[in-house]
């Protein structure tokens, strides 16, 4: 019979998938049993039932952002062209990040961005992004973490290390302006532990100079001149405690890099997250009030984020030009999620696989 992944699996793609499965779901759904893809950029929400009394229970919600794909700045700024028979170009472009992408994720960060799950909620209630998580290093992390260690495993990145052009400047931006509590990433091969420790800084930084190999400073917009370096040793897996769980998730992004699944290379460790929201919901008569595994939920937010960039979803092989400064001036508003919600209602939750064509 066919194989079904044990338990509920969430995945990008990076530079060795796939892509013609892949770019079928540009926008992100499940590939197979249990195994949901992010698309080239997505956000979801992992929920799990907590506790629950009479007349209500608890849900622990960890909200998950994805980016799929590499950074090369030749195919940046266009559109996504590539479509099947693909030639030798189109074959590695298509797996090319595009700013687009980034443009919507940064909309995640905006200073006035709302709850995004309850429209009746204040406007001033930001929701974190718990984990982020990206196929390639964010530009300069390198100098977050124990760098002689790296480079004494990986003695050839020395250059692009000292020259600050290791990993995506792309990601670096959003490292700052999202400021994840955690983010997970891998393509480089080795294992790598590192702690940002995030000033005061502004955000809504732009991306208009992203070949600048500056450090520790992002390429164009606002100095990141009060983020500190911190090395990190390998904990092994034990996760920090309560103790310490809301300095470390306020103001630093804990980030981890795998090595290869290999034979004594390290390419697993396990991680206890808690999620960083918490609702008392009233009990509704669906199947999620006894549910004791966790489910998936789209992120209303970033569905707003979806619909009113459609228009900067373009096949066009050519530069697309954007508003950079979208949800900086204006954000989305609680009209908005509103109106998503009422549109999809239960259908924010995502069962799980099942084929579109019959096998």
């Amino acid at each position: 019979g066919r194989k079904v992944a044990p338990i509920l699996t969430i995945m990008i793609g990076g530079n060795h998938e796939s892509s013609n499965y892949l770019q079928e779901l540009y926008y992100g759904g499940w590939v197979a049993p249990n195994i949901w893809y992010m698309g080239a950029a997505g956000v979801i929400n992992v929920c799990k039932n907590i506790g629950t009394g009479d007349n209500s229970h608890k849900i622990a919600t960890l909200r998950i952002a994805g980016l799929s794909g590499i950074y090369n700045s030749h195919h940046y700024s266009l559109g996504r062209f590539e479509m099947p028979p693909y030639n030798k170009g189109s074959l590695r472009s298509v797996y090319h990040i595009r700013h687009v992408d980034v443009q919507r994720l940064k909309a995640l960060g905006s200073t006035e961005s709302i709850n995004h799950q309850k429209p009746d909620a204040s406007t001033n209630v930001n929701r974190t992004i718990d984990i982020m998580v990206s196929h390639d290093w964010p530009r300069g992390i390198a100098h977050h973490g124990d760098t002689s260690q790296l480079l004494q495993r990986k003695p050839f990145f020395r250059e692009e290390v000292e020259s600050n052009t290791l990993g995506n400047p792309a990601s670096e931006i959003l490292l700052h302006e999202l400021r994840p509590r955690y983010w997970f990433a891998a393509h480089l091969h080795v294992k790598f532990e590192a702690t940002v420790k995030h000033g005061n800084a502004e955000k809504n930084s732009t991306d208009e100079n992203l070949g600048s190999t500056a450090t520790p400073t992002l390429a164009s917009g606002p100095s990141y001149s009060t983020t500190e370096f911190h090395g990190l040793e390998s904990n092994e897996g034990v996760c920090p405690n309560s103790s310490n769980m809301e300095t470390l998730t306020e103001q630093m992004t804990r980030f981890l890099s795998l090595d290869k699944c290999l034979p004594k290379r390290r390419h697993i460790q396990v991680l206890h997250i808690e999620g960083s929201s918490i609702d008392q919901v009233e009990k509704s008569g669906s199947t999620h009030d006894k549910q004791t595994t966790p489910w998936l939920q789209y992120d209303s937010y970033w569905l707003s984020v979806l619909r009113r960039t459609h228009n900067w979803s373009q096949q066009s092989q050519s530069k697309i030009n954007i508003a950079e400064q979208e949800f900086v001036h204006n954000p989305v508003n609680s009209d908005e999620i509103e109106e998503i919600i009422s549109r999809f209602q239960r259908a924010l939750e995502k069962t799980n696989f099942s084929n579109a064509i019959s096998m």
